[in-house]
């Protein structure tokens, strides 16, 4: 038995069936806080870490929510946002990714998606937004990184995936050479 055909369950059956929540992601496994999370709030969790078998969960069961990952081996996530939306109206999706981005955001929108959120993400800021839940709360606001921060690690990414090749990394941040000199000499830790 692979980890896309287990299911785990809070141990209420009547309510696992009407709070399903599908979690297609290969990193996220049994032992993830995010499914004991899920599970302690009464929920019904199936996991599946190939598109494939996130498809086969939505034709063999009714989910109300779906925390789907944009890059599969065997297909997108973009397709399985689709499914989800055609199959289940009412489902919330949420799209955790590593890969989000300004364009993959919108393509996840328009396709059915509720929400998106970039990886890594406070399990119980992920849970709040999953359940739509108030974030205004102090609890959650501490848990979403400052804009500055996620700049901050996006530029040293991107810096240190180009070798930290400070022209290259320039051009893939559509950034002037000596802007991003300047910004690496202010922040060393970049």
């Amino acid at each position: 038995m692979t980890s896309a055909d287990l299911i785990h369950s809070s141990g209420h059956p009547a309510t696992a069936r009407q709070n399903a929540v599908l979690i297609a992601d290969a990193e996220v496994g049994t032992a993830s806080p995010l499914v004991e999370s899920l599970i302690g709030k009464g929920l019904h969790v199936c996991l599946a870490d190939t598109a494939d078998a996130a498809r086969r969960h939505l034709r063999e069961r009714t989910i109300s929510f779906a925390i789907v990952e944009l890059v599969f081996d065997d297909g997108d996530g973009i397709g399985l946002v689709e499914a989800i939306a055609a199959r289940y109206p009412r489902c919330r999706t949420l799209v955790h990714s590593r890969f989000c981005n300004l364009s993959n955001a919108v393509k996840a929108i328009k396709s059915g998606g509720s929400d998106v959120l970039p990886k890594p993400t406070d399990v119980d800021f992920l849970i709040g937004v999953l359940l739509n839940k108030d974030l205004r709360q102090p609890t959650f606001r501490s848990s979403f990184p400052a804009p500055g921060n996620v700049r901050q690690e996006h530029i040293r990414d991107v810096y240190r995936s180009c070798g930290a090749n400070v022209a290259r990394a320039a051009r893939q941040l559509s950034m002037h050479r000596r802007t991003l000199q300047r910004l690496l000499k202010r922040t060393p830790l970049l």
